[in-house]
């Protein structure tokens, strides 16, 4: 019985793609009704042995087949179309159905063992621990954009928006830092190497005596200033010339993306995730909120994973109106 009513509700939902979108269909069907009623109501009005009730006649028929070919036209369209686009970003499709699956799980564990809970909790923490698994496919699906609708263009975009926005705000903190530890690391690589061809006058001196905002220091979390030194290293090691410097900003926005996608714990204590923080920082006023430090990066990380769980339950949503794919959204 189940089996029947699963086969069922996939069968009505493959026929509604003859119908999505709704709009040419249903405007193609009310120009035909409208014509249709006009010229009949004409037509009644007129003698039958008139020539112009003959042509009438003839331009009701003709009208009403056009329309009737192009409303089946656009129907198999329709069809041709959707049934295309759940094979070409299948990807997407079950990322954002396996969503909710996704969050529940997270936050069952992030309960049952809350040692491992130092850098948040909640659902806009379980958000953060997906953004490995959401941002890529997202971006993905953006390639394929000719078979996303416009709702889910725009709910994409805001995702990557906020989540440009978590690495921005990360960014800001590590930048002098990171610089430092280029012109360190470079300066170094430039002595083993006998300052061959005078490339280690760079424009880097003095970035060692930068200070963080705040007069925060990214040597109180080790974790996160090995890590840097890690990537300064291998990053280094890959270039000795002259114009380092000016990769460098972009090099660290890889360089975040890999911790938040991969090693998310080196950010325990640099900030947390939870939804206690996203609720409170709907109503700070900006002016009040604090441009600087832990309490910032916290607020503003929490309210961007916030905005991307909301972003994902609305894909979702559109997500349980798919044929084979309803079971996983609403599960």
């Amino acid at each position: 019985m189940v089996k029947v009513k699963i086969w069922l509700k996939n069968l009505r939902y493959s026929v509604a793609f003859l119908f999505r979108p709704i709009t040419p269909v249903a405007f193609s069907f009310l120009f035909l009704v409208l014509t249709c009623i006009v010229l009949v109501v004409t037509i009644m009005n007129m003698d039958e042995n008139l020539k112009v009730y003959e042509i009438s006649l003839s331009i009701l028929t003709g009208i009403t087949a056009s329309l009737l070919i192009a409303i089946m036209s656009e129907l198999y369209n329709n069809y041709r179309f959707n049934t295309k686009r759940q094979r070409e970003i299948r990807k997407y499709f079950r990322c954002v159905a396996g969503y909710e699956i996704h969050q529940s799980s997270i936050m069952e564990v992030n309960s049952e063992y809350e040692s491992d809970v130092t850098l948040g909790d909640g659902r806009v923490y379980a958000t953060f621990r997906q953004l490995g698994e959401i941002i890529p496919i997202l971006r993905e699906a953006l390639n394929n954009r000719d078979y996303l609708y416009r709702t889910e263009i725009n709910e994409i975009d805001d995702i990557l928006y906020n989540y440009d926005e978590i690495v921005k705000i990360i960014w800001v903190g590590l930048l002098p830092e990171y610089m430092s530890l280029i012109s360190q690391r470079h300066d170094e690589s430039c002595d083993g190497k006998a300052k061959e061809d005078n490339k280690c006058n760079l424009e880097g001196e003095g970035m060692g005596d930068q200070e963080l905002i705040d007069d925060e220091s990214i040597t109180d979390y080790p974790e996160l200033y090995n890590f840097l030194k890690t990537e300064v290293m291998y990053y280094v090691e890959k270039k000795y010339n002259p114009d380092i410097y000016d990769k460098d900003p972009e090099q660290l926005e890889s360089v975040i993306e890999k911790a938040v996608f991969y090693d998310r714990h080196i950010f325990n204590e640099y900030f947390e995730v939870t939804d206690t923080r996203y609720e409170l920082v709907k109503l700070i006023d900006d002016e009040k909120l604090s441009k600087r430090g832990f309490e910032f990066r916290s607020y503003m990380i929490s309210k961007a994973c916030g905005n991307i769980d909301k972003s994902m339950l609305k894909l979702q949503k559109r997500a349980t109106k798919e044929p084979h794919i309803w079971t996983m959204a609403k599960g």
